[in-house]
Order: structure tokens, then sequence, then C-alpha cells
């Protein structure tokens, strides 16, 4: 995401060297994204300069303070002034150190202006374009979305109140994919969650389940039929439903 206001001025290299896209394979530390920074590098200049003028105030009242001690020390000033000089030395010193402070403030939005990926992973989303003006409000405006590992992946399934009793962390399932037809991949329940939704007036409950994706076969966003394994047992006789009829 991004800190600051500004426009999109230009996207970073990926590892090969290629302007970040989607897909993009990028390191932690990795620039995505500049944004012009016109405005706050002219915050930094004026900040600089003040904190220099800062600094000559802050010089000539040091010099004016010891040269009043040493005038109220021979008793040739009266207390009055040396309180004066005093009083003006120590605003000197706070000027300085608020002018720091700005400073560092300047420098530090200006450094935000260069965005760049927190994490090692892949882009799976572009949001902005060059030229576009990103605004930053309360919440920070998002840029990229990065997956940061795609050979572990988590599926959200939505599970009817009905069944929810029955499924607890460590439960295994299976699930099938539209995508690959045929084929059967297997998770583990890793949490029930407990924020609920209605729909449809069925209480709906999330649950994650985890699996393994070491050859990046499974993509982000795929829909998925889950089996859990609530029960299982060896050696049973099987009947036929027709049977019992």
């Amino acid at each position: 995401g991004a800190q600051v206001a500004g426009l999109i001025r230009s996207f970073g290299k990926d590892k090969t060297g290629k302007t970040i896209d989607y897909g993009s394979v990028v390191e932690e530390g990795t620039i995505l994204a500049r944004i012009d920074d016109s405005v706050y590098a002219a915050d930094v200049a004026l900040a600089g300069a003040q904190l220099e003028q800062d600094k000559a105030k802050l010089s000539q009242a040091e010099a004016d303070w010891k040269r009043t001690q040493e005038l109220v020390d021979s008793k040739l000033l009266p207390l009055s002034d040396y309180d004066s000089s005093k009083a003006s030395y120590e605003i000197a010193k706070a000027s300085v150190a608020i002018s720091e402070a700005t400073l560092r403030k300047a420098q530090r939005n200006l450094d935000f202006c260069v965005i760049k990926s927190p994490v090692k992973g892949v882009i799976i989303d572009r949001r902005v374009n060059i030229g576009q003006t990103v605004v930053a409000s309360l919440n920070a405006p998002s840029l990229f979305l990065i997956a940061k590992d795609l050979t572990r992946m988590q599926i959200w399934v939505a599970v009817n109140e009905a069944d929810i009793g029955r499924i607890t962390p460590g439960t295994p399932a299976t699930f099938t994919c539209d995508a690959f037809p045929g084929r059967e991949f297997t998770g583990t329940v890793g949490k029930v969650r407990l924020n609920a939704t209605m729909t449809q007036n069925v209480v709906m409950y999330t649950v994650e389940v985890n699996t393994e994706n070491p050859d990046n076969i499974l993509l982000p966003y795929l829909t998925a039929n889950v089996h859990f394994i609530v029960k299982k047992e060896s050696h049973a006789l099987l009947v036929p439903n027709a049977a019992l009829r």
C-alpha cells in the first residue's frame, strides 16, 4: 500500500529485469513503484533550510549567553539581562530540535514515495497504473496484492451450521477443482472461524483448510468442492442402500 498521496510515476523491475506486472516474482525490498516526490522533496529542502537557519540562531544565542554570563559575573549587567539571554538560548535550542524533527518527518514522507515489497513472493494483482493518482486516507490504498508462498495454500470453505459441530482443527479433507477433472487433492482443517454469516436463512461458518501445493498447480481463487472425513472405519461391511429397501 501507500502512505502518501501522489501520482504513480513509474514501476520497478523484477528479478529478471522486467517491469513489475501481474505474475512478477519479487524479493523483499524490491521497488514496486515510485510516486511523484516533487512536493515531498520540496518539503525536505524547506525543512533543511529551516534547520540551518535555526542552527545559526542557536550559535548566536549561545555566544550571547556566554558573553552575558561573563558580564554578569563581573556585575556589569543586571540579572534581568541574564535571564533574558538564558531564555533566548533555550528557545534557540528548542527551535533546532523542532526543525530536526520536522526534517525527519519530511524525509520519511519522501521515503514513502518509493513503494517496496515487504515480502518475497509473486504479484497476484496490480491495482494501479502509471499516471493514476493515489489518495492516502484513513486506510492506506492497496497498490499490489502479493502472495508470499504459493506452495502452501488455504481453502475457505462455507460449512452449514448443521455440520460444523463435527469439524475440528486437524480434521482431514479431500477436495476437487473443476480446473483439474478426475484429480483429488488432500488437506487438513486449520481453523474454524467463529464469525458466521447468514445465507438464505442458513447460518454458514468459514473453515480454513490448509493444503500443500509444491508444484504450483493450484491457482489462487479457484473454486473447490470439499469433503471432510469426520470418521473412518477399516474392515467394515459395506451394504448398498438398495439392499435395505
